[in-house]
């Protein structure tokens, strides 16, 4: 059975995650501002500007703010900052029971692919291949 996440209304709250690869302010600050510019208001995660390595923060660190998102009722869509490497090692540690208890947007593409195909599988919520911040 497919989850429909509900439709993203102006003035609401988008959250913005790094599960992949490393963002800095000013790569994503034009694309927070188009956001924002459209009448939502754009939420970073904790640590959205975090690093290590190749990645954007250690792997509980970005799964922790992937799950906030999803905890938080205030927010009602959930924006990858960009792709890249580590989504993969976050597959086997997630909380799909969180995910299709607050269905919600959730946007990305490149690594982000395979969480997309990932949430889809466990929970039936209807994710969307698209652009990232």
């Amino acid at each position: 059975m497919n989850i429909k996440p509900p439709r993203l209304k102006h003035g609401q709250k988008i959250g913005i995650i790094a599960p992949a690869g490393p963002v800095t302010q000013a790569e994503i600050q034009p694309g927070i501002d188009l956001l924002e510019s459209f009448g939502y208001k754009a939420i970073p995660s904790p640590h959205l500007y975090s690093r290590q390595g190749y990645v954007a923060g250690d792997d509980a660190t970005r799964l922790g703010d992937l799950h906030s998102m999803f905890h938080n009722e205030n927010i009602k869509a959930i924006l990858s900052a960009r792709g890249g490497d580590g989504t993969l090692r976050l597959l086997d540690k997630i909380n799909f029971d969180l995910i299709r208890l607050n269905p919600k947007i959730i946007l990305g593409y490149s690594d982000i692919t395979t969480l997309l195909w990932a949430i889809y599988k466990k929970t039936g919520l209807v994710t969307f291949h698209g652009p990232v911040v």
